[in-house]
């Protein structure tokens, strides 16, 4: 079964990332506020993301004050399943093929490409 994360939309993921800044809970009209400036967005709009990112089990309710929300799912566990599912749909897995991709493609900078070689080299951010 696929996993409903895989299915946020980027209007939705704007909706995260507001959630994943804040320090807490966030009311509706705090996230309405922050995307009408960005993308004039009305307040139903916002309350049908919200109510879509509840079902999906990405955001929690809360009942503050006023009707609240919060991630349900972090930054960091969001981003490592899209980098999961993008790399077995486009490179069968293989991170290799991605990097391989991006020189070949003149993508990666001569500093980014020493950048890499030292983050490899000190084992790549793995705990052994």
């Amino acid at each position: 079964m696929m996993n409903p994360l895989n299915r946020i939309s980027e209007a939705e993921l704007a909706v995260m990332k507001i959630l994943w800044n804040a320090d807490g809970p966030v009311a509706t009209g705090t996230i309405h506020k922050d995307l009408s400036e960005q993308l004039s967005w009305d307040r139903s709009t916002v309350r049908t993301l919200l109510k879509r990112l509840v079902e999906k089990g990405a955001v929690e309710e809360k009942k503050l004050d006023v009707l609240c929300y919060l991630p349900a799912v972090s930054e960091k566990d969001y981003r490592d399943l899209q980098t999961k599912s993008f790399l077995e749909r486009l490179y069968g897995g293989s991170a290799k093929k991605l990097v391989a991709s991006l020189v070949q493609s003149d993508k990666l900078t001569a500093e980014d490409i020493r950048e890499l070689r030292e983050f490899l080299n000190k084992g790549g951010g793995r705990h052994e």
